[in-house]
């Protein structure tokens, strides 16, 4: 099959339709924002872009990670009109169509993966709400009511003969949820850059895995106002060698753009050009180890002004172009970035039991 473009972007207005309420950070302006951005950097006319809808999950798509007690409960809360449901991490606020746009969620990663998979695209991301990282089996979580690339993942290591998986999970909040359904998963090398001391409060450098997981699961813990340049160290010298022993098949990224240093509800310091740089990294290591495949999904990010111009850059760097984008590289204060290289002298050492590092 002949390649269409490098990337696709998998969105639909379906998305707007999961409410939140009136000033919740997890709301429809999310992506609003995201697509005025896409169309001022005029990347939706690139011919190395495409943008394609959503398709609809089935229920066996959710059954490959969650129950399906928790899937009923969430159906039924819905169409009973909504409201909090759960208590955990203050609860998940859904309305009416809030389970129907789930779906979608799903579906519009599982077809960004898919998609690739098939050879249509290089790489892919998929714009989706609500998000999905900090879903565990049975319970909603964090914004999260189903866990969307901990499903991704599942498909591929189930149907599409995918032996391993890496999960690159750069959002501001440890994915909790993600590790959890692949705690003891061989099969997922798991590695999260997360604010330390900050919902949900999981997420350690010597959380590991267990059992046959033990040793494929990484965490970097990191202070406020980490920059890319510690990102991406950390990036080049800890994570990459053991990537390369890992050999993955695919690629997913939890595609959190809350570590930006306009974001409200977080204190880290990535800016829209570091993100740019991030994603150049994901591509180059994806074409070295993949052949280039790889899918991110849309996780937190709650600065619209951020939204418009580290989506951008993000996925630019995908498609392999560049843009002019007008922001700039946070210092850290010397304690902090001090502290910051701390963080990855440890988790190298925490490592270094499990891999050549």
């Amino acid at each position: 099959m002949v390649v269409e473009a490098e990337t696709l972007i998998v969105y639909g207005d379906i998305y707007l339709r999961h409410l939140t309420g009136l000033d919740h950070p997890e709301s429809p302006g999310r992506l609003l924002a995201i697509m005025r951005g896409l169309k001022r950097f005029k990347l939706l006319e690139r011919p190395e872009i495409e943008v394609e809808e959503p398709e609809k999950a089935r229920l066996r798509d959710l059954y490959l990670v969650h129950s399906v007690d928790y899937v009923r409960l969430v159906e039924d809360f819905c169409l009973k009109g909504g409201g909090i449901l759960g208590t955990w991490g203050s609860g998940v606020v859904c309305c009416r169509e809030s389970f129907e746009v789930a779906l979608y969620a799903v579906g519009g990663v599982l077809k960004a993966v898919d998609d690739v998979m098939d050879g249509r695209f290089r790489n892919s991301i998929a714009l989706i709400r609500p998000p999905g990282h900090h879903a565990s089996r049975d319970l909603p979580y964090g914004f999260c009511l189903f866990n969307n690339i901990a499903i991704a993942a599942k498909h591929l290591l189930k149907r599409r003969g995918v032996r391993r998986v890496f999960i690159l999970d750069i959002d501001a909040h440890h994915g909790n949820g993600t590790q959890e359904v692949f705690e003891e998963d061989p099969r997922v090398l798991y590695v999260s850059f997360h604010q330390d001391r900050i919902f949900p409060g999981t997420g350690g450098i010597g959380d590991v895995g267990r059992g046959e997981g033990e040793g494929f699961k990484m965490n970097f813990p990191l202070p406020p106002y980490t920059n890319e340049q510690v990102y991406l160290k950390a990036l080049e010298e800890v994570v990459e060698p053991i990537l390369r022993q890992f050999k993955p098949d695919y690629i997913l990224v939890s595609a959190g753009f809350d570590a930006h240093y306009l974001d409200p509800l977080t204190g880290l310091g990535l800016s829209s050009i570091g993100y740019g740089m991030i994603y150049g990294w994901i591509r180059y290591v994806a074409e070295e180890l993949t052949g280039g495949m790889f899918t991110a999904v849309l996780e937190g990010g709650y600065d619209e002004e951020a939204l418009s111009t580290a989506v951008p850059s993000a996925i630019a760097a995908m498609a392999g172009l560049k843009i002019e984008v007008e922001d700039r590289v946070q210092r850290m204060p010397k304690y902090l970035e001090e502290a910051a290289l701390g963080v990855l002298e440890e988790v190298k050492k925490v490592m270094a039991k499990y891999w050549d590092i």
